[in-house]
């Protein structure tokens, strides 16, 4: 409690005039000489000598006789009989006697002497109070005083047109504004019992089709859109009522009115997309909605591709990402230097601003078009960080500044849906051969991960199909992923079956295509009646990579030790399974092991596996003896080996754990085997070569037939990753002397070097 000091008594006290304003609070008048000096400063209300606790305003206006009108709001005293008192400057300026604070609203009076844009100050003075105070918002009596003193402004109200269902319980309401309207400052819904801000802001624009027109658009609750309620708009230059009509029995969806209207009004595209997606986050009909118009009526596609021009442009892709980034690959076509920088907008209101083309590469099809020779480097790929925004965006629009001031407007086509085919759309944005270590580093790789992750998180549980019997106890588990290559099955599981040693071994195959699965099926199904080979298959519910596959297979393996084997690896002979087995279990400390692996014409393929820096100095994974005669000298030697090909990997589950199993940041099927190998050399573990085991390895066709692999830059994108991961380890690792029985093997020959960069 506040207790006021004794005030000096005033040579004039304007009598005021208390309206009851609801049932908790008064609205109180008073005119004044407009020379008072008491004009400015703050105004205390008080009763009983007590400060009378906020909220409390106050709103000052000149009267048309050049007098002033003093509207103060507070809350009624607790003692209806006390008289309250106005002091300004340590003085008491007005006071409302006892008893007089329970008239109603008379509009005219209140109104009466004041010019237009007074009265405009004192609709906004009420409705601000009302909108910042919940506890009035809720009073029957205040909504009836609100509607009384919009209605003697508006005596009137037009019609709104209800246009579309936008989701859930939202409607799209639209309706006109004079164009001397000015900008809108608040929107008020004005119900029997009660009265508060509309739920979204509006959306203003120009109709040229209603004669300079402003159009008014509005997204309201179905609940506040009914006959009687009121919408009042507040604007700079005025305040405008709309009554609420009835809704139509059938109204078009938000996506058939967007599919009519995208041409025409993109602002209030951008509007509808900003609102939904803040209810979106509460509201899954919303969330829909936005998801929903933007993949059904998208904005038609916009560059500028004509010779005839001096500047040409596109925004090819645009992705943006859930963690707020935004990834564009496109082209500037500007050999006069017309351009500046390109400002990106998205449909809830980000923005991105990109200032320099830093990562250029030249485009045969711009060089092709201007009649160039592809050398000027029109392409260009960019990433942008931003903040996250209310919903996923699927489409965005930009403006391509010129240096005199104009811009060209660039829209680019919807990105793909899903994560996996952004990724393959990130990663086929370029050539190879212009990837660097820079732009993946700043460019590709902040675009890949999330994208990645992204689609890992939407992995089920892989179906499980049987065929025979299960093993109880298995000594190997062998673990096949497939891709869509099946025409080595038929060999591989007929070696199998004519070597006694795999009766002791499960099979267990993961298909990563599930389009194959019912082939697959089939096909297994078939082997199994033929030979009588108890397997598995597991099918994934979409391509989740190399990696994936391994790790689904593992967890579903029964067996102490593990085999990690490809589809295109067939046996040279029986036995060789146990061989390996052997290799693994012979000595203490050694977690994985590898065979001789062969190319069909009998040279080798793998003889273990290296590190090596090419002339830029970046790792690459290579073979040991590549392309050299099957029974080459070295190549005969068993010894420990910085690594293994996955092709044909024998582990524990032990050591396979201890690793964390495969790594599954690399995209599509590249890298994660030394990955593995270098986690099992982290745990202390050897690994070590076995030339007594040889297998036939029809290298990689099963990668070569996925297009984001062999037409983009993923195993580029592979290599940086798995580089600037272990640069330090494998730089050790190759410093070391590889020895096997004391005999130094050294490097092969450069000429043993055949067909670098197949690693699988």
């Amino acid at each position: 409690m506040t207790v006021l000091a004794v005030l000096p008594t005033s040579a004039s006290i304007a009598p005021a005039q208390g309206l009851a304003l609801g049932r908790r609070f008064l609205l109180v008048s008073w005119n004044a000489d407009g020379n008072a000096d008491d004009a400015t400063g703050p105004i205390t209300p008080s009763a009983d000598a007590e400060l009378i606790r906020p909220p409390f305003t106050t709103l000052s206006l000149r009267t048309d006789w050049g007098g002033r009108r003093v509207l103060a709001i507070l809350r009624a005293p607790r003692d209806p009989l006390a008289p309250v008192h106005f002091v300004a400057q340590n003085r008491v300026i007005a006071e409302l006697r006892a008893g007089s604070g329970t008239a109603e609203l008379d509009p005219a009076g209140l109104l009466g002497g004041l010019d237009a844009v007074a009265r405009l100050r004192v609709v906004r003075f009420l409705f601000d109070f009302a909108c910042s105070t919940p506890i009035l918002r809720g009073d029957a009596g205040f909504a009836a005083l609100c509607r009384r003193l919009v209605l003697e402004l508006s005596p009137a109200p037009s019609p709104l047109a209800i246009r579309a269902a936008a989701g859930g319980d939202l409607l799209l309401c639209s309706g006109a504004l004079s164009p001397r309207f000015g900008d809108v400052t608040g929107v008020v819904v004005v119900a029997p019992g009660a009265v508060g801000p509309a739920p979204f802001d509006a959306c203003v624009g120009n109709d040229a089709a209603r004669r300079g027109r402003a159009t008014l658009d509005l997204l309201i609750d179905r609940a506040l859109c009914a006959p009687g309620n009121l919408l009042v708009v507040l604007g700079v230059n005025g305040v405008a009522c709309r009554r609420f009509p009835a809704p139509p029995a059938r109204l078009p969806t938000l996506t058939e009115h967007l599919a009519v209207q995208r041409d025409a009004a993109p602002a209030l595209r951008h509007y509808l997309l900003r609102s939904l997606a803040q209810r979106g986050r509460a509201d899954a009909s919303a969330a829909s909605a936005v998801d929903e118009a933007q993949a059904l009526a998208p904005l038609p596609r916009r560059q500028v591709a004509d010779a005839k021009r001096p500047i040409g442009a596109a925004l090819d892709l645009a992705i943006p990402l859930a963690d707020g980034g935004l990834f564009l690959a496109g082209w500037i076509h500007d050999p006069h230097g017309l351009a500046g920088g390109l400002t990106v907008q998205t449909p809830f209101g980000g923005e991105r601003r990109l200032d320099r083309f830093a990562h250029r590469f030249p485009r045969d099809d711009v060089a092709k078009l201007y009649g160039g020779s592809g050398l000027d480097r029109s392409g260009f790929v960019a990433y942008l960080p931003g903040a996250p925004e209310g919903a996923a965006a699927l489409q965005v629009s930009a403006e391509l500044h010129l240096v005199s001031g104009g811009a060209i407007r660039l829209v680019p086509p919807p990105r793909p849906r899903g994560q996996a085919e952004a990724r393959a759309a990130v990663l086929g944005s370029l050539p190879p051969r212009f990837a660097t270590r820079e732009l993946l580093e700043r460019v590709i790789a902040p675009a890949v991960a999330p994208l990645h992750a992204a689609h890992l998180a939407t992995r089920a549980a892989p179906e499980l199909v049987v065929f025979g019997e299960r093993l109880s106890k298995p000594a190997v588990s062998v673990i096949i992923p497939l891709y869509r290559t099946l025409e080595f099955l038929r060999f591989q599981l007929a070696s199998f079956a004519t070597d006694p040693a795999m009766a002791g071994a499960e099979l267990i195959f993961v298909l990563d295509s599930p389009e194959q699965r019912d082939e697959v099926v089939h096909l297994l199904r078939g082997f199994h009646g033929l030979y009588g080979l108890p397997m598995v298959l597991l099918v994934q519910s979409a391509n989740f990579g190399y990696s994936a596959a391994n790790n689904a297979g593992v967890a579903d393996a029964r067996a102490p030790r593990l085999l990690f084997l490809n589809s295109d690896v067939i046996p040279d002979r029986a036995g060789w399974l146990t061989a390996l087995v052997a290799a693994l279990d012979a000595q203490a400390g050694v977690g994985a092991v590898g065979p001789k692996l062969l190319f069909d014409d009998d040279s080798l393929q793998h003889a273990g596996l290296y590190f090596e820096r090419d002339l830029q100095g970046h790792w690459y994974n290579h073979h040991y003896f590549k392309g050299l005669p099957r029974d080459f000298g070295p190549a005969g030697l068993p010894r420990a080996v910085p690594g293994v090909t996955g092709a044909c990997l024998l582990t524990t589950r032990a050591a396979y754990e201890t690793a964390g199993g495969f790594c599954e940041d690399y995209v599509i099927g590249d890298f994660e085997d030394s990955d593995l190998c270098l986690r099992i050399r982290g745990a202390g573990l050897g690994i070590r070569y076995v030339p007594s085991v040889e297998l036939y390895h029809l290298e990689r066709r099963s990668i070569g037939r996925h297009q984001g692999y062999t037409r983009g830059v993923a195993s580029e994108y592979n290599r940086w990753l798995h580089s600037i991961r272990w640069d330090a380890r494998m730089a050790e690792l190759m410093a070391q002397p590889w020895e096997a029985d004391a005999l130094t093997v050294s490097h092969p020959p450069v000429t043993g070097r055949k067909r670098q960069g197949k690693n699988r």
